[in-house]
């Protein structure tokens, strides 16, 4: 599973309604987070991209894939993309963490409390 994060150093969460340098891609499993990828957000058509894990990619602001994750954390959002989001099937959660790990940890053991598990 993967979380969407603004962010504008990689580090915390983007301060609501700021327009976001880039993103932290949280890819998640239930034990916790496995990789962690900054993607940066550049204004102009031309994208780069690094392979390797935890370095820093370069794509602009259309075409960055919200659609691969399944869930945004954020520490503000109006309710029409709100509800833009629910109808592709995200999920959003707000929060008041501005570190991103503790906020995907929140979101975690949100899940885990509200989510039955499977046996």
């Amino acid at each position: 599973m993967k979380i969407a994060i603004e962010s504008n150093d990689g580090e915390t969460i983007n301060s609501p309604f700021d327009n976001p340098k880039g993103y932290l891609v949280f890819d998640v499993e239930d034990t916790g987070i496995k990789d962690t990828k900054y993607i940066k957000l550049q204004t102009s058509e031309k994208k780069s991209e690094t392979v390797s894990p935890g370095k820093t990619k370069n794509i602009n602001r259309q075409s960055f894939p919200l659609e691969d994750c399944c869930t945004i954390i954020t520490r503000g959002m109006d309710n029409k993309h709100r509800t833009e989001f629910k109808e592709k099937g995200v999920d959003v959660f707000i929060t008041f963490n501005t570190r991103a790990k503790d906020a995907v940890r929140a979101y975690l053991r949100e899940r885990l409390i509200n989510k039955p598990l499977v046996h």
